[in-house]
Order: structure tokens, then C-alpha cells, then sequence
């Protein structure tokens, strides 16, 4: 397996605009403190990375027994708006935290290239050995089917909350030429390599971008970040 073994935090402290809670995608996820982390501190936001263990626990697993508890922790300033900036399956992870975590100070949340519908890559290599070997129980869980993890999540409203206010920010460039043919026809053009742009849409998302990115340079992109600020703002 690849990535962190445990709860890890990288933290940036401010005075200011509010808190953002960094969650990276599966896997290590190395530029998120050293890029976005200081580009969202510079622009006067608190930052927190949460480097969680992505490849070692099913998806609701890891929410309940390793990220809701890094939230609270990193929730020390409950005067200050929580935000999320999230990266591909750390926007599920956020998702499925919401179900059952809304505290007072919640503010918005940027989810950059999430699988809100699942992920074809994840359908084709769900059942290879090293795929399986590197990726985990999580990876399992990405797919595009009925079943799929992400496909389960109840709406943005958790438990009777209001809705909190979410941006979702797609790719619309792949470097990947190899995966082409896993997206169909229709999605030809409209994809990051590793999620559709349809994919990441969401019911109920307040905003919603494109910019031209591949999938894992999109969260450290300048226009990604320039987008961030301007809505958390």
C-alpha cells in the first residue's frame, strides 16, 4: 500500500478569514502542504493539512475512526469558519463525513476533481493484483456502479442541516491517452484521466468550475487556487 499509515497533521496558523481543512485524495498526496497549504495561508486562511491513512481502511472506516476525529482536533477555534479543500476521494471522504458531522462554524467547501459518481479507472482496475495492493479497501470502493461508495452518499443536507454551500472545481485535460477508451464516446473531451467532468457534479453544489488540468495537477493549479479563495471568500 501507498501512503500515510496514520493521522498525520501539517498545520498553518493565521488569524483571520477561518480555518481550512486540507484532505488529499488516495495515496500521499506530497504537494498539498507545501503548495496548497500556502497558498490558501497566504491569502490569509489558517490551513490544516490532514494527511489521513487513504489505502489501509474501507471508506466509512476511515471517516468515522480517523478523519472525524483529526476534524474535531483540528476544530480548535470553533469562532472561526471551518472550511474543506478537498482533492479527488478527499471529496468523499467529506461527503460521507457530512452525514454525520456539521458543526456550528461549518463554512464552504471546494472539491476539487471528485469522483461524485465514481470512476472508470476504478471499474477497470478494481480487480488487478497490484491495483488491489496499492490502493486498498478504498480503491475498491470508487467505482461507477449502483453499489459504489460514492453513488451510496446521502444528499449535501446531513441530518436535517442545512445544506453548506459547495463548490466543485473539474479537469477538463488528460495526460493520460491510455484510459481514453474507458470513458465511451460521450465523454471524450470531458475528462481529467481519471474522472469525467460529469462525474464530479453534484445536486445541490452552490458553483461550479472547469479549468484545463490534468487530474492530479488540478489542485495545486494556480486558477484552481485562485478559484478556491474567491469562494471561500
Amino acid at each position: 500500500m501507498i501512503g500515510p499509515m496514520g493521522i498525520r497533521h501539517c498545520r498553518r496558523e493565521r488569524e483571520g478569514a477561518g480555518r481550512v481543512i486540507i484532505l488529499g485524495g488516495i495515496g500521499p498526496n506530497l504537494r498539498l502542504h507545501s503548495r496548497v497549504g500556502k497558498v490558501l495561508h497566504a491569502a490569509g486562511f489558517a490551513t490544516e493539512v490532514i494527511h489521513y491513512p487513504s489505502t489501509r481502511y474501507e471508506l466509512k472506516t476511515l471517516v468515522e475512526e480517523h478523519v472525524a476525529p483529526a476534524v474535531d482536533r483540528a476544530n480548535a477555534s470553533p469562532e472561526q469558519p471551518l472550511h474543506f479543500y478537498t482533492f479527488s476521494m478527499g471529496g468523499i471522504v467529506f461527503r460521507q463525513w457530512l452525514q454525520s458531522h456539521c458543526p456550528e462554524n461549518l463554512g464552504r467547501a471546494v472539491l476539487v476533481a471528485p469522483p461524485n459518481h465514481g470512476s472508470e479507472v476504478a471499474d477497470f482496475f478494481r480487480n488487478w493484483g497490484p491495483y488491489r495492493w496499492m490502493f486498498g479497501p478504498a480503491g475498491q470502493q470508487l467505482g461507477t456502479g449502483a453499489d459504489s461508495f460514492p453513488k451510496r452518499i446521502g444528499p449535501l443536507a446531513s441530518g436535517g442541516h442545512t445544506t453548506p454551500e459547495v463548490g466543485v472545481i473539474a479537469g477538463r485535460r488528460s495526460l493520460d491517452p491510455w484510459f481514453h477508451g474507458l470513458f465511451g464516446k460521450a465523454h471524450k473531451g470531458a475528462h481529467d484521466g481519471k474522472v469525467t467532468v460529469a462525474s464530479t457534479k453534484l445536486e445541490g453544489m452552490a458553483d461550479f468550475t472547469t479549468v484545463s488540468a490534468s487530474h492530479y495537477l488540478i489542485p495545486t493549479r494556480e486558477e484552481t487556487l485562485r478559484q478556491a479563495v474567491h469562494f471561500f471568500r
